[in-house]
C-alpha cells in the first residue's frame, strides 16, 4: 500500500499525505494477523447524527483469510495511522467490529478482493443491551451519564453538556441508544436557549451537547478557514485548507420550511383532566437573537413579512396531565420537557438543512463533525470578494477520512443557519 513519508532531510510535510503503521486483525479465535499489505483503502466516517463512528477497508486477498483466519464476524480490525497539516503530525489508533463483509469479487488466476464492513463496538453493546429502570429526580444530562457508565461500559471519553430541570423517566426495555436518543428530543440547556441536542462519535470520542454549543463556544481565532478556488482569490494560501470540488447540495425551499415549522409553528397543550387548551406560538423572526446562531443576519429579511407569523404552517399537539406526581406540588420536575423543546428543536432543525455544501479537500484530519468553519465562497461574476449568502461560518455535519493507494482525502458535509452579511435588497 502506498504511504507518503516525510522527507527526512527537509521535514516538508505535504498536504493529504499520511502514514499507516499497522492495520491488524484481533479474534477470539485466532492470533493476531496484521493485513497491512492487503489494504487498498480505508475510509472512516463520522457524523453528528450517527451514533458511533463507521467505516470500512478494502481488502486485496490472495491468502483467503475468510476461510483460514477465519473472517466471521468475531474479529475486531485496529488502524495506526498518523495525518500531517500545516508541519504538524497528528497520531491515532482505531479500533471498531468488523460486522460484515461485502462486494467479494474473484479474481481471474488466484485471491479476490472484498470489503470490511466497519463499526465502533458500542453499536454492538448497545443493540445487546436493554435497560428497563426507573430515573427518578435526574436531569436529562444525569440519566445519560448514568445509561454510558452503567450500561455502555465505555473507556472513551464523553463529553456531556448539563441540562435543565429534572424528570421521571422509566425506560421500558429501551437500548442505550433509543434512551439517550429520546432524551435528546426533551433536553434544553443549563446555560442556553436551545433545545437541539445531537448524541455522536468522532475520533476524540462521544459527545452529547446542544447544537448552541457546538455553535458558539469556538472563537473566530479557533475556526478554520477553508478557501474554495482560494488560488485565485488571494494566493499565500495553505493548500490544505483550498478545495475545487464543491458541491452545493440544497440552498433553500420554501415548502419544506413552511411545512416543517421553521419560520413559525403552533404547539397546542390539551390536559385531560382540567379540560382546558393552551396555544404556544413560536416565531423565528422574533426569537432570533434569543438563540445562538453561526452567523449574524437571519435566513429571513427585515423588510419582506412574507412569511413571518404564518402560525397555521405546523401545528403540534400534545396532551398535557395535571398534577402528574399525585397532589404534591413538585416544582422542579419538567413534567412539559418535550414541549418546551418541541417548537424551537423543529425550527434549528429545518435551518440547519437549508444551505448545505459537500467539499472534498488534501486530508485535513483535525476538523470533526460539529466542529464550526468559515468558508470563503467567491463570487460569481460580481464585485467583492465574498459571497454575501454562500460565504460564512458553517457547522461540519459528518466528516469522511479516505485513504488511499493514491492519497487522503477529506470529505466535509457542512451546513449553515444565518448569514455573515445582511440579504441585499439593491437593485443588480
Amino acid at each position: 500500500m502506498a504511504i507518503y513519508i516525510t522527507n527526512p532531510q527537509t521535514q516538508i510535510k505535504i498536504p493529504g499525505q499520511y502514514e499507516i503503521s499497522d492495520v491488524y486483525l484481533t479474534s477470539p479465535l485466532n492470533s493476531e494477523l496484521s493485513i497491512f499489505n492487503m489494504i487498498t483503502h480505508i475510509n472512516i466516517y463520522e457524523s453528528v447524527f450517527q451514533n458511533t463512528m463507521s467505516g470500512n477497508v478494502m481488502v486485496r486477498d490472495t491468502a483467503n483469510l475468510i476461510s483460514t483466519y477465519p473472517i466471521c464476524g468475531y474479529e475486531t480490525l485496529n488502524v495506526i495511522f498518523s495525518c500531517s497539516n500545516n508541519q504538524e503530525t497528528d497520531s491515532f489508533s482505531l479500533s471498531f467490529r468488523v460486522y460484515s463483509i461485502s462486494d467479494i469479487l474473484e479474481l481471474t488466476g488466484s485471491g479476490k478482493t472484498y470489503t470490511l464492513e466497519l463499526i465502533s463496538g458500542e453499536f454492538l453493546t448497545d443493540i445487546e443491551t436493554s435497560i428497563s429502570r426507573a430515573f427518578s429526580s435526574k436531569s436529562a444530562s444525569e440519566i445519560v451519564d448514568k445509561v454510558w457508565v452503567d450500561s455502555l461500559l465505555s473507556e472513551k471519553s464523553f463529553r456531556i453538556e448539563e441540562t435543565r430541570g429534572l424528570l421521571d423517566v422509566i425506560s421500558p426495555y429501551w437500548s442505550p441508544f433509543k434512551l439517550i436518543k429520546w432524551l435528546c428530543s426533551r433536553s434544553v440547556s443549563k446555560d442556553r436557549e436551545g433545545a437541539n441536542y445531537l448524541f455522536f462519535e468522532t475520533l476524540d470520542g462521544f459527545s452529547f451537547v446542544s447544537l448552541e454549543t457546538l455553535v458558539a463556544e469556538i472563537t473566530d481565532d479557533d475556526i478554520e478557514t477553508y478557501y474554495y478556488g482560494a488560488m485565485g482569490i488571494g494566493g499565500n494560501v495553505n493548500a490544505a485548507y483550498t478545495t475545487e470540488d464543491v458541491q452545493v447540495d440544497s440552498s433553500f425551499n420554501l415548502i419544506e420550511n413552511l411545512s416543517l415549522g421553521m419560520y413559525s409553528n403552533t404547539m397546542i397543550e390539551h390536559d385531560i383532566v382540567k379540560k382546558t387548551i393552551k396555544t404556544h406560538n413560536f416565531d423565528y423572526e422574533k426569537s432570533f437573537d434569543s438563540y445562538e446562531h453561526l452567523d449574524d443576519w437571519s435566513l429571513l429579511h427585515k423588510d419582506v413579512s412574507d412569511f413571518k407569523e404564518v402560525y397555521d404552517s405546523k401545528k403540534f399537539f400534545i396532551p398535557q396531565h395535571y398534577q402528574l406526581f399525585g397532589e404534591f406540588e413538585i416544582g422542579s420536575r419538567e413534567t412539559s420537557s418535550r414541549e418546551k423543546a418541541l417548537q424551537v428543536r423543529a425550527s434549528q432543525l429545518q435551518q440547519i438543512n437549508i444551505y448545505k455544501i459537500t467539499m472534498v479537500l488534501p486530508g485535513s484530519i483535525r476538523t470533526r463533525a460539529g466542529d464550526v468553519i468559515y468558508l470563503v465562497y467567491p463570487p460569481k461574476g460580481a464585485s467583492g470578494s465574498e459571497d454575501p449568502l454562500m460565504s460564512g461560518r458553517y457547522l461540519v455535519l459528518s466528516v469522511k477520512n479516505t485513504m488511499s493507494t493514491a492519497r487522503h482525502l477529506t470529505t466535509m458535509e457542512i451546513v449553515k443557519d444565518s448569514y455573515f452579511s445582511e440579504i441585499p435588497s439593491q437593485g443588480v
